[in-house]
């Protein structure tokens, strides 16, 4: 990992970006568009659960769509449904470029794609008729699992085919973290069905796999990938390099050895051993580490490059998402001390909490990122500006209203369990928080309009693309780069 060269490229002559991007239309565009799908499948999905909450009877007659089941099903859409779709496509495209070389023939990569959805569709159906595992973010059946293992690994290869024929010689912060997270995945998916699914575990155990793997998907998977998007776009964007890079490798190496463990920090109050709740606890502190050096890094180049840079979509979800960053590793120190987190410990603070990861620090990172490459794969600008802004401000506002929410009805709920005489039955816990998640339930209204604004904009793109010939003008604009695009 070459941290002085991170401004210069090795090579000479300019690499043919529109080649490149053409090696790797077809696949991106189908995670993308898949990704979309999902993501509207998610926050209608997420609505329901929340509906449930404020009126526990709404669809309560029919068993596959009772909250226990509903639940399960919006955390897999959003996560394996959207997540990795989202990150695949940025993955792929991102290494392509940073590589300097065109991608191998696709169609391996794209039948690994169809399998990977596959496998999500036929495990959620499996969640719906009552086969779920119980455990957090394995739910899927074991025969769902072993689909999107495969297909992953036949996704995985092509990336490190693209890799191995690399033109540049130096390894940039971006590719740290993207190569990095694609081999850990496996690593994480096969421990834990191992462990969980097939039952070598017992007891206390199992929650303490649980909670590494669960938190290990965004630490280890979602997070990277969304970093090295942000490390590799953030300086395009804003015209200039990135800010202090020799501190991105005090970053990646921190934030990918202490991230692993912070996920036992939701342990604290459960029944398995002191010490496993130490490390998790100690585990947030010290991401405080990579934190402050991301936050060098990407912050200060925004700032100092924000006039420069314009205010297009990419760049305000790429400022949101730095922002929630910080804000999920400051908050995971103060939420994890055990004077706080004995009021917290167990209520839909935790969940606040996820939702700051996976939604607005790495979707946020995701969305980004789409917008500024999905117009050089088509070599057309987005069909409708109306449809990009209703989407930012809906995706905002929908952020704020669930994270809020669930954080009032965190805490009210947190301080009537620990008031036995204030609140002698657990209905009137429930009471406690109950009005706070009606705001829960508009939020998710409020992301449904933003994300089918986003997915009307993806098929309008892709269907432009497939069905019409580009104007001069944009060939111009989107096949030569920016001068940043050779200083990655």
């Amino acid at each position: 990992m070459d941290s002085t060269s991170s401004n210069t490229p090795t090579s000479t002559s300019q690499p043919d970006w529109a080649r490149i991007d053409a090696s790797v239309k077809v696949p991106v565009l189908f995670f993308i568009y898949a990704a979309a799908a999902w993501l509207v499948t998610a926050s209608v999905l997420g609505f329901i659960a929340a509906a449930q909450l404020v009126q526990p009877a709404f669809l309560a007659d029919c068993a596959w769509t009772t909250h226990g089941r509903i639940v399960p099903l919006a955390r897999n859409a959003l996560i394996y449904g959207w997540g990795f779709n989202a990150a695949f496509a940025v993955m792929i495209w991102m290494v392509a470029r940073l590589c300097r070389t065109p991608a191998p023939k696709w169609g391996a990569t794209l039948v690994g794609g169809l399998f990977w959805n596959a496998g999500i569709k036929l495990g959620m159906a499996g969640i719906i008729i009552g086969q779920s595992t119980g455990h957090f973010m394995l739910e899927m059946p074991a025969y769902a699992a072993a689909i999107m293992f495969v297909s992953y690994g036949i996704i995985g290869a092509g990336v490190t085919v693209i890799f191995s024929r690399r033109r540049e010689g130096n390894m940039f912060a971006s590719q740290w973290y993207a190569l990095t997270a694609m081999f850990w995945f496996p690593w994480l998916f096969s421990i834990a069905q191992y462990t969980l699914v097939f039952g070598s575990l017992r007891g206390t155990s199992q929650a303490i796999a649980a909670a590494w793997y669960g938190h290990n998907v965004y630490a280890l998977f979602l997070g990277p990938i969304a970093l090295g998007a942000l490390y590799y776009l953030i300086p395009k964007r804003v015209g200039r390099p990135i800010t202090q890079y020799p501190l991105a490798q005090i970053g990646f190496w921190s934030f990918v050895f202490f991230g692993s463990f912070g996920g036992l920090a939701t342990l604290v109050g459960s029944p398995v051993p002191a010490w496993v709740q130490t490390v998790g606890i100690s585990a947030n502190f010290m991401l405080l580490i990579p934190v402050f050096a991301i936050a060098i890094n990407l912050g200060v180049t925004l700032l100092s490059g924000s006039k420069a840079g314009g205010s297009g979509p990419a760049l305000k979800f790429f400022k949101l998402s730095v922002l929630s960053f910080v804000a999920v590793g400051g908050l995971s120190v103060v939420l994890s001390m055990p004077s706080l987190s004995h009021t917290i410990q167990f209520t839909f603070v935790g969940e606040a909490l996820d939702q700051l990861h996976w939604y607005a620090f790495a979707s946020f990172a995701f969305f980004g990122a789409i917008y500024f490459m999905l117009p050089r794969l088509i070599v057309r600008p987005w069909p409708s500006g109306a449809l990009v802004t209703a989407h930012f401000w809906a995706s905002v506002a929908g952020a704020i209203m669930i994270i809020g929410s669930l954080v009032l009805a965190g805490f009210a709920q947190g301080a009537a369990i620990n008031d036995i005489e204030g609140y002698p039955a657990f209905a009137d816990v429930v009471a406690a928080s109950s009005g706070y998640l009606v705001a829960l339930a508009l939020g998710y209204l409020t992301l449904i309009v933003g994300h089918l604004a986003f997915f009307v904009n993806v098929v309008m793109a892709i269907y432009q693309a497939c069905f019409s010939k580009p104007s001069d003008s944009a060939e111009t604009v989107f096949s030569a780069p920016a001068a940043m695009e050779v200083n990655s």
